[in-house]
């Protein structure tokens, strides 16, 4: 076996880790995503719940991904999370998914500023019977999160909101958290943006100053997963 790179063996689609498949080159990421749904049980959206959707902006373009969602739902069924924090609510998505994996008394808080979305995201948690699990605020996250007690921590904080401002999204909600809480930073390579030596856009920049800002940060467990479009961990010192 000729010398191998320890970076070349990230991604399924690496030669390393992918010398054996045979069918057509333009058929693998299609072959590949039926695969893991399929093994792992997992349907699209518009299947799983009865959904309203915008006309506004397409599922696809904005929602996260099918295997992106179940590692979020994962992720709250393995922490035992009973209370969520997320910014970003789009139509709801991400929140009946983390709803429906808490316990019966868990609730998931989420923020949206326009209110397209949040009435869009209000008619379908009450269409998938999950309105008593999922409170949502509208308003602009910063303001919101001023108001917000800091008398019940969260056990998880979902980060997808504005991505310019990620870093300090992080910094207002990281109280919230409790110790040994888990930080999720979606979209947290950002198109690959992250990865050029000067990002190219406003997004990508202000993603790149919060994975800046994660590095230098002491005591917290954490890494940068390559999923979907990157899906940062982070585990609160306790």
């Amino acid at each position: 076996m000729p010398d191998i790179s320890i970076w070349e063996k990230i991604l399924p689609p690496q030669p390393v880790n992918n010398e054996f498949y045979g069918e057509p080159q333009g058929e693998y990421y299609k072959l590949l995503f039926q695969t893991i749904c399929r093994s792992s049980g997992i349907v699209l959206p518009t299947e799983q719940f009865d959904l309203k959707l915008s006309d506004k902006v397409s599922i696809e373009e904005m929602a996260s991904n099918p295997i992106g969602l179940r590692f979020l739902g994962m992720l709250v069924k393995l922490t035992g999370a009973r209370r969520v924090f997320e910014i970003g609510t789009y139509i709801g998505l991400s929140a009946l998914v983390m709803a429906q994996a808490l316990p019966p008394d868990g609730e998931v808080v989420t923020i949206e500023k326009f209110d397209h979305f949040a009435a869009i995201a209000r008619e379908n948690f009450a269409r998938n019977g999950l309105s008593q699990k999922i409170r949502l605020l509208e308003g602009d996250a910063f303001d919101v999160i001023e108001k917000m007690p800091r008398t019940s921590p969260f056990d998880i904080i979902f980060i997808d909101g504005n991505k310019e401002r990620y870093a300090h999204y992080f910094r207002v909600m990281e109280p919230l958290l409790r110790p040994g809480g888990l930080a999720i930073i979606d979209d947290s390579l950002f198109h690959g943006d992250v990865l050029n030596r000067s990002p190219r856009t406003e997004k990508g920049e202000g993603v790149r100053a919060f994975l800046d800002l994660a590095t230098d940060l002491q005591g917290w467990m954490r890494l940068l997963v390559p999923v979907s479009n990157g899906i940062m961990l982070m585990i609160k010192p306790a």
